[in-house]
């Protein structure tokens, strides 16, 4: 009978558990492109000091890895022009003691790659462009400007993006992303609870109800919205795969189902078992500090 009495509460907190561990691991699939290298040939002619100059080079991409500070499963590309080194795609065209003028190639990894994801281009060309920086470092693109300095950009030939396509590649580790979604979760289950776990007819709180009553909120305006927000910004720090930052992300929620599984203890007449269950997300987050703080003076 007192098994009964704890069903529809546990099926709830199951539920919500359940929902959690589906959407983090569906919201961290991440993918791949197919096609993971390429090579893009670009003609660029330009005219400076009355000497009109072309260059014609090789821009080279590639599918470097899954990774980002928002979001873990964005994917990351690398590219270079010839022997300029991984990233340059500047050429510094002249530069002395009034300022320097630089060719801009806008030559990016991932938009040659296809991936649709990433569009640097909605709001202008797909084009080079000549800027002028004074001594202050003061830009400058303007055509009188430009022509004042001796150059003009001619004609340029530039390559297509690739079409791509992309598929699974793995399951990315949790970013603080992971925490508002779970914590969302964990919420409907309490509000849930309340709603649908009734008190027994028979129960009159004891103090040590209504001590747990006073911790639900204590811990739910205090404690929980703390570490909600340490969650989500700790990422700030750098985040990363480390078990340390994988368990954070994941405190809030497990806190918010602790105070919902305390509320239908203490309907259900378990006083003392309330009064614990609202304890544990504190006492987990408390031992995760000292962990933590342990571990880093060592």
């Amino acid at each position: 009978m007192k098994n009964k009495k704890l069903f529809l509460p546990a099926i709830i907190i199951c539920v919500a558990v359940f929902v959690m561990i589906v959407y983090s691991v569906v919201s961290s699939i991440a993918f791949k492109p197919t096609v993971t290298k390429g090579e893009f040939p670009f003609s660029i002619t330009y005219e400076l000091d009355g000497e009109t100059t072309t260059i014609n080079d090789v821009y080279r991409a590639y599918y470097d890895r899954n990774d980002g500070y928002a979001d873990t499963k964005s994917r990351i590309y690398l590219g270079e022009i010839g022997n300029m080194g991984e990233g340059n795609t500047v050429y510094t065209l002249k530069e002395n003691e009034n300022g320097r003028i630089e060719l801009w190639t806008k030559l990016y990894a991932d938009y040659l790659m296809g991936d649709t994801e990433y569009d640097y281009f909605d709001d202008e060309a797909f084009e080079p462009s000549i800027y002028y920086y004074d001594t202050q470092e003061q830009e400058y693109d303007d055509e009188e400007t430009l022509l004042a300095q001796g150059v003009k950009l001619i004609s340029f030939e530039y390559p297509t993006p690739i079409k791509n396509s992309f598929v699974f590649s793995h399951i990315s580790y949790f970013s603080g992303a992971i925490v508002l979604p779970t914590l969302l979760i964990a919420i409907l289950a309490l509000i849930s609870i309340i709603i649908f776990v009734k008190k027994e007819k028979e129960i009159k709180y004891k103090a040590i109800d209504i001590a747990s009553i006073v911790l639900n909120f204590v811990i739910g305006f205090t404690v929980i919205p703390f570490v909600s927000f340490l969650a989500i910004f700790i990422d700030i720090e750098g985040g990363g795969p480390e078990l340390y930052f994988q368990l954070l992300y994941f405190i809030p929620a497990l806190s918010v189902l602790c105070t919902a599984a305390s509320v239908a203890l203490r309907r259900k007449g378990y006083g003392v078992k309330s009064l614990v269950a609202e304890l544990v997300g504190p006492i987990i987050f408390a031992l995760y500090l000292i962990v933590l703080y342990v571990g880093g003076l060592q």
